[in-house]
């Protein structure tokens, strides 16, 4: 393929002095809430159904990168450069070849492909198209979800082929029916993270029941594609790294791991070591990464890509997949053994919410590891002072993921933890969306890697830790001030 023409920064040039855009431009942000579903879709006040805009917001905080952030500055700036490509992207494959090249140079080893989803939750259908490729033809899968309740709510459907809305980035379609040409492919098996009092499972009873269940799979005849939640929605992980490496040495043929590393709170490194491993990796470029929502792919390992272009079969690829995948969204090499129809040739807005994500991903990945956990101390040291302060609050304890902090309103009704929700948003304050744990609601307040980026820079300029998390410092105060005067 011929390379793009590019700028001295590396970015493709071609028609780049033809448009500019500022940090209130309509069209880019109108771009950049295309080629999705109804969660993408701007309100009356220009917010997608998550509060998020798609356009920097002067003056708003945002500690809700477990659901969904504002778009960074930064971020908008990378867009705005890639805008012209937005709209000849149609015309040829190097734009999103060289977003492919750049997301897999961060996370990926050698050989490796990527998957472009307009969600994470289509990322599970390519998950589930891939694994149906290494089975037998017309072989049922299994597909082995752990923790449904604190992954996206979509995800059950799209486990098991099903549409999870009544609209998709190409087409619509009907919650909770199968995809067109997926009648029956793939059944779900859930399995909880918590106890019914919200206490987090034992690791080793969640590895058993999850290997119980591939051996059932296994003895009706079906291939089963197992689920390793990297970080849950409060910060839990399950199965173990070494309970799905053993799953898949002893069923090579029969078993397929896919790691939901959707959050992408984990090393870069620990995404690399679990594509080596052979397992599939979800990741979202729109939770951690501070990236405009919706911006997902699945990366898949080097040698798993090559076993399915060596076998004469095509990837499973049910009409209905037509609606949720443009042909550019899928490497040429997976893309090539795929028969059935995409839904356009590219997806143009979701190319640029990858553009805003990388130039974050970029950032951060460039950083000293020293100043991450120094941002991170700093981050989750500040919050534990601010709930203690606040009467009425208290941290859930079990996640132990220091930059995603579930956060529960003692006494409080059922609904109360939405109501302050949006409460606060009105007011340019953004938590986690609110996810229950036992009986309990919680809501998230969570570190994304624009606030560590910035952290790093700013200690850089002077080498003081106070200076360089004194704007978080300011921004905790005035998000927990303002909640505290609505409990009262």
């Amino acid at each position: 393929m011929s390379q793009p023409n590019t700028s001295p920064s590396g970015r493709p040039a071609t028609l780049a002095p033809l448009f500019k855009a500022s940090a209130g431009d309509p069209l880019l942000a109108m771009m950049l809430a295309s080629g999705g579903d109804e969660r993408i879709a701007a309100g009356p006040d220009g917010r997608n159904r998550y509060g998020a805009s798609a356009r920097p917001e002067a003056g708003e905080i945002w500690f809700s990168s477990s659901t969904a952030s504002g778009v960074s500055r930064r971020g908008w700036q990378a867009a705005s450069a890639a805008l012209p490509f937005a709209f000849s992207a149609g015309e040829s494959e190097d734009w999103f070849s060289d977003l492919r090249r750049r997301l897999l140079n961060l996370l990926a080893p050698p050989g490796a492909q990527a998957v472009f989803c307009a969600s994470g939750t289509q990322a599970e259908y390519a998950a589930l198209a891939l694994a149906g490729a290494r089975g037998r033809p017309g072989q049922k899968i299994v597909n082995i979800l752990v923790g449904p309740e604190e992954t996206g709510r979509g995800a059950p459907l799209a486990a098991s082929g099903r549409h999870f809305l009544n609209s998709a980035p190409f087409g619509s379609g009907r919650a909770g029916f199968a995809l067109d040409g997926w009648e029956g492919a793939a059944a779900l098996a859930a399995l909880p993270l918590r106890n019914g009092a919200g206490a987090p499972l034992p690791a080793d009873e969640i590895d058993a029941r999850v290997c119980a269940l591939v051996r059932v799979a296994r003895a009706r005849g079906a291939h089963a594609l197992v689920h390793l939640l990297d970080s849950s929605k409060t910060g839990l992980s399950a199965i173990s790294r070494d309970c799905a490496t053993k799953l898949l040495r002893d069923n090579p043929d029969d078993v397929t791991v896919v790691v939901d590393a959707c959050q992408l709170r984990c090393a870069p490194a620990q995404v690399r070591a679990d594509l080596d491993a052979g397992f599939l990796v979800m990741v979202s470029g729109s939770k951690f990464l501070g990236g405009p929502a919706f911006s997902g792919a699945l990366l898949v390992p080097g040698g798993f890509a090559e076993s399915l272009t060596a076998r004469d079969q095509d990837i499973p690829w049910p009409e209905g997949l037509a609606d949720h995948f443009a042909y550019f969204d899928w490497p040429p090499l997976l893309r090539d053994r795929i028969a059935g129809p995409f839904g356009a040739r590219c997806n143009s807005g979701l190319g640029l919410r990858w553009t805003a994500a990388l130039a974050e991903l970029e950032a951060y990945c460039a950083l000293d590891p020293a100043l991450i956990e120094m941002a991170k101390a700093c981050f989750q040291g500040e919050a534990r002072r601010q709930i203690l302060m606040t009467p009425g609050l208290e941290m859930d304890e079990s996640g132990g993921e220091p930059t995603l902090i579930p956060i529960m309103m003692r006494g409080a009704e059922k609904g109360a933890a939405d109501a302050a929700l949006r409460k606060l948003r009105r007011r340019g304050l953004h938590l986690g969306q609110t996810v229950p744990i036992g009986g309990r609601e919680a809501l998230r307040l969570c570190l994304s890697a624009p606030q560590i980026v910035d952290f790093a820079w700013r200690y850089r300029e002077i080498g003081d830790q106070n200076f360089a998390f004194g704007p978080l410092r300011a921004d905790l105060e005035k998000l927990f001030t303002a909640w505290g005067a609505l409990l009262g």
